[in-house]
C-alpha cells in the first residue's frame, strides 16, 4: 500500500471467559502477524463507513495513552494498558446481557502507522468466527480473512504537536456498538443523528429533484419512495448499503438509463460535497423528516395525488398508460375502489 509505513504491530486475545486479554503478539516479527495487518489495513483504509468522533477526556485510558505514545511511551506497556481496557469494558458488557447473548471473543489489533505523512492509530476489534481444519476436520475459531468479518474500527489521527486532530470510528454492522464509542474509547459524536439524518434526506433529495425529476418522473418517484422506506424503516444508515440499493435500480426511461452512471457518482458522493455534510453511518432518526416526505402530483384542476410517506411496492400498484380516451393513470387501492364503484360493478 502506497504513503504507509506500519511502525509498531499488536495483536491480543480478548475473551470474556479467559482471566484477561492474551497478547499474541507485541511486534511485527510475525510474518503472518504483518500479512494479516496488511489485508485489514487495506479493506479499512477503502471503507466508505465512517463516523467523526471526538474524546470527551483526554485524561481517560485510551486517550492517553495514545498521546503519550505519539511522543514515544513504551509501546508493548501501553499497547497492553488499552487491550486490558477493552476486556474489562466488555466484562462490564458480558454481565448486562448474559440473560440474552454473549460478548463475542476476538483479537483486538493496535496500529502505530505513518499514513499520506499524518501518524495514526488504529485499533480493530475482530471478532472469531469458526472454520473447519481441514486437517483434522475438528470445528476451530479465529480470525477471519474474509472482507465480510464482524469488526469495530477507529482511526485516530495526531498533528505534528502530538494533538488529536481526527477520531474515525466504523462497524462491519449497521449500527455502531455502543460499548466501543461509548465506554472503551470514551468519545462522542462530533454530529449528532438528527442532524445526520437531516443533511443527509435533505441532500438525497435534492439531488433526485435536480438530477431525475426533469428527466424521468417515473425514476424519481420510484426511487424516492425506496429512499424513504430506507429512512422509515431502518434504525441506521450505512451509507454504502443504500448506494448499493440505488445502484441496483432499474432505470424506466432510455433518457435517465443514459444518465443513471453519473447519477450514481453524485449520489455515492453525497456525504462529503453537499452544502451540508453528513457522516457515513449513523442511527436514523425518522422524526426529523416527517415534513419532507410529503409531495402532491397534480392530476388535473382540483385534483391532485397526494404522497404522505413510504408506500409498499409502489411500481406495482401503480401505472400509467393510455387508451381512445385519452392518458390516464391506474392505481391498485381496495378503499380507492369502494369510493368510487358504480352500480355496475357490484
Amino acid at each position: 500500500m502506497e504513503n504507509l509505513e506500519v511502525l509498531e504491530y499488536s495483536l491480543h486475545k480478548v475473551d470474556v471467559k479467559s482471566a484477561g486479554p492474551v497478547p499474541m503478539a507485541l511486534d511485527g516479527t510475525a510474518e503472518g502477524l504483518k500479512t494479516y495487518t496488511e489485508l485489514v489495513l487495506k479493506d479499512l483504509l477503502e471503507s466508505p463507513r465512517s463516523r467523526f468522533f471526538k474524546f470527551k477526556d483526554m485524561d481517560e485510558l485510551v486517550a492517553s495513552s495514545l498521546v503519550t505514545l505519539s511522543k514515544g511511551a513504551d509501546w508493548k506497556a501501553k499497547s497492553n494498558q488499552i487491550a486490558r481496557k477493552l476486556y474489562d469494558v466488555e466484562i462490564t458488557v458480558q454481565d448486562k446481557i448474559k440473560q440474552m447473548t454473549n460478548v463475542k471473543a476476538g483479537g483486538l489489533l493496535q496500529l502505530k502507522v505513518k499514513h499520506d505523512g499524518c501518524l495514526k492509530f488504529v485499533l480493530i476489534k475482530i471478532d472469531n468466527s469458526d472454520y473447519l481444519d481441514e486437517v483434522n476436520l475438528s470445528l476451530k475459531s479465529g480470525l477471519p480473512t474474509s472482507k465480510d468479518r464482524l469488526q469495530k474500527t477507529a482511526v485516530i489521527t495526531f498533528n505534528s504537536e502530538s494533538t488529536v486532530d481526527e477520531v474515525i470510528v466504523s462497524d462491519s454492522k449497521a449500527t455502531i456498538t455502543e460499548y466501543w464509542y461509548l465506554s472503551f474509547l470514551v468519545a462522542e459524536q462530533l454530529q449528532d443523528s438528527e442532524t445526520n439524518t437531516k443533511n443527509a434526506f435533505a441532500a438525497i433529495d435534492n439531488l433526485l429533484s435536480k438530477e431525475v425529476k426533469n428527466v424521468s418522473p417515473v425514476d424519481y418517484w420510484f426511487l424516492r419512495n425506496d429512499i424513504i422506506n430506507h429512512f422509515r424503516n431502518e434504525s441506521s444508515l450505512a451509507y454504502d448499503d443504500l448506494v448499493n440499493k440505488v445502484k441496483s435500480h432499474k432505470p424506466e426511461t432510455e433518457e435517465f438509463k443514459a444518465k443513471f452512471g453519473s447519477f450514481v457518482e453524485k449520489f455515492e458522493a453525497l456525504p462529503t460535497t453537499s452544502p451540508r455534510p453528513f457522516d457515513t453511518q449513523f442511527d436514523l432518526e425518522p422524526s426529523v423528516i416527517r415534513a419532507r416526505i410529503v409531495r402532491k402530483v397534480m392530476l388535473d384542476s382540483n385534483f391532485e395525488l397526494r404522497i404522505n410517506g413510504e408506500v409498499k411496492d409502489l411500481k406495482s400498484r401503480i401505472s400509467a398508460s393510455k387508451d381512445e380516451k385519452g392518458k390516464f393513470i391506474k392505481i391498485y387501492t381496495d378503499k380507492g375502489y369502494e369510493e368510487f364503484k358504480t352500480s355496475e360493478e357490484k
